[in-house]
């Protein structure tokens, strides 16, 4: 199944440059400020520390902005965002599913589902619950695609509405958004409240920051 999705999304990245490369369509480049920038304070949640990503992921993932923050909410609680930010697809870059990437650094799948957060606004938030474990460590991570306003918690969904966006509004960027709560124990109820308690906290602040 994973294979497969490897192969739809690569065929999707292959036509979708022969695509932009061909089409007249002049492309705006978005001007959203820096990340590093991004509220600090998310409601009940602290921003504690900034991490450099390094620089070999870095150079894989070649985003053009990106925030990797520890938060810690108003009881103690700590866990990490990670927005990878891409300006424009018309290059071949895209951002790299969770589900590729934490494999390869020894984490093991224990279960993903597609989920959907209520952000209390009238509207859900569509994103992919992925829970791994490296020996005794365990994790519950949250994430999604944003693309302007339109969010989408598949991959090859992303990819496919890259084109009509250029097309209709002039635009091709995207992100990846991240989050991961540590589970402590056997307590993955507890994780995945306060993973999407951040979530829905955090949400409208990255609309803002990405419209």
């Amino acid at each position: 199944m994973k294979n497969s999705r490897v192969i739809l999304v690569i065929g999707l990245l292959i036509l979708q440059a022969g695509i932009y490369y061909t089409i007249s369509a002049k492309e705006f480049i978005p001007d959203i400020g820096p990340w590093s920038r991004f509220p600090s304070v998310v409601n009940d949640w602290n921003g504690v520390a900034d991490a450099p990503i390094d620089e070999k992921v870095l150079a894989e993932l070649k985003p053009d902005d990106y925030l990797n923050r520890d938060y810690v909410s108003g009881k103690g609680r700590m866990l990490n965002l990670f927005v990878g930010y891409f300006n424009s697809r018309r290059n071949g870059r895209a951002p790299h599913s969770p589900e590729w990437c934490l494999p390869g650094a020894g984490w093991n799948t224990v279960s993903t589902r597609v989920v959907s957060i209520d952000t209390g606004s009238g509207k859900s938030l569509p994103a992919n619950e992925y829970i791994v474990e490296k020996g005794e460590q365990r994790q519950l991570v949250v994430y999604w695609y944003h693309q302007g306003e339109r969010v989408l918690s598949s991959e090859v969904m992303a990819q496919f509405y890259a084109m009509p966006d250029m097309i209709l509004h002039g635009r091709t960027d995207t992100s990846l958004v991240r989050i991961i709560a540590p589970v402590a124990g056997n307590q993955i109820e507890a994780a995945r409240d306060l993973a999407f308690d951040f979530a829905r906290d955090v949400f409208p602040l990255i609309q803002k920051q990405i419209k």
